[in-house]
């Protein structure tokens, strides 16, 4: 078992310094402006049963290019649950974008505002919030870029939205490895690095999300749910790095239309229910160490959202307050965690 641990946090070690550049969109947290404009009402109307792009055009105040791009609706839930009156949106382009903002993209997955409303504005900071923690826990996370977006048709609709790093990008700047695409079941616990599944889970703990999958995903979806799958190579199949995303059905975010997985005797979202691995036990000291060494860095990202309102702000501190509570004392490890390991 040492040996086999020491040879996990090698490896994590080694990707945890990431060896190629970043792409220029998500090389930095600061806000972009940008109006797209076309037939978006048209795409917003049918999103639910016909996911065919539209073509529009991309501007992005305060810079002089014009993009000709494609936008589609995509995503599942939000897109057809009948939960959302606007769906998450994936923004296509096409040549030209060499030496610009855009260089290095070609389909980008845009996170939109579920509902009209300052509430459902909330909610999309607090999920945003969540890939920037995620960032602060390992650099294997998807970067994140906020963007303040008007949609233009017959008449204009801004909403605070974000943009959410391609996953390819992702794994590239960690090492080069690449990301997977195998189908769901092909992948076991075994398979996965021992530090990062850990990780990976303690994250989800820490924000309370029951939605994901580290090795298979929903009927009729490739691996995994909300999450991919990351290795040395294209034929990778062990010490594999689980990625995930999503996080809208989290504790931490609370959307109103958040419910638990029935295979989960949680019926609140906002509760915490651990579902980490058994066979990873032994890697839990070092992955709450980690944790613990960055509370001070995840409450300070909290703080300083100042797009949340105050009573936003503090729940959204307190909730992860409680998971380092939680962490910090060895008996509620052993019954809340430990105690609930599966496999």
């Amino acid at each position: 078992m040492l040996r086999s641990t020491l040879f996990a946090f090698g490896f994590l070690a080694a990707v945890s310094t990431p060896a190629a550049a970043q792409t220029p969109l998500f090389s930095e947290n600061s806000e972009l402006q940008i109006t797209v404009e076309g037939p978006v009402q048209t795409l917003v109307r049918r999103a639910a049963r016909n996911t065919d792009p539209i073509d529009a055009q991309l501007t992005v105040v305060g810079q002089e290019p014009i993009w000709a791009i494609q936008v589609e609706p995509r995503g599942i839930s939000r897109r057809t649950g009948g939960i959302c009156n606007f769906p998450p949106l994936r923004l296509d382009f096409g040549e030209g974008t060499r030496g610009t903002l855009f260089q290095g993209q070609n389909r980008i997955k845009v996170v939109t505002r579920c509902n009209s409303g300052a509430v459902a504005e909330q909610l999309i900071v607090l999920e945003y919030l969540a890939y920037r923690l995620h960032n602060e826990i390992t650099p294997l996370s998807y970067n994140v870029r906020p963007v303040r977006m008007t949609y233009r048709d017959r008449s204009d609709q801004t909403q605070w939205n974000f943009l959410i790093e391609d996953v390819d990008d992702m794994a590239r700047r960690n090492n080069r490895l690449v990301a997977l695409d195998v189908p769901s079941g092909s992948i076991r616990a075994a398979n996965l690095n021992p530090a990062a599944a850990t990780r990976y889970a303690l994250f989800q703990f820490m924000i309370g999300n029951l939605d994901w999958d580290m090795v298979t995903g929903r009927s009729g979806e490739d691996c995994c749910h909300n999450s991919r799958l990351l290795g040395a190579d294209a034929n990778a199949r062990e010490n594999l790095i689980p990625a995930p995303y999503d996080f809208d059905y989290s504790g931490f975010v609370n959307a109103p239309y958040a419910i638990a997985p029935e295979s989960v005797p949680v019926r609140n979202v906002r509760q915490r229910y651990w579902r980490g691995y058994c066979r990873y036990n032994d890697e839990l000291p070092a992955a709450i160490a980690h944790f613990q060494s960055r509370r001070d860095a995840l409450l300070a990202l909290i703080d300083g959202e100042t797009r949340l309102s105050e009573a936003r702000r503090t729940g959204a501190r307190r909730y992860i307050e409680e998971f380092f509570e939680v962490i910090n004392d060895p008996n509620q490890v052993q019954r809340e965690i430990i105690g609930r390991c599966r496999g």
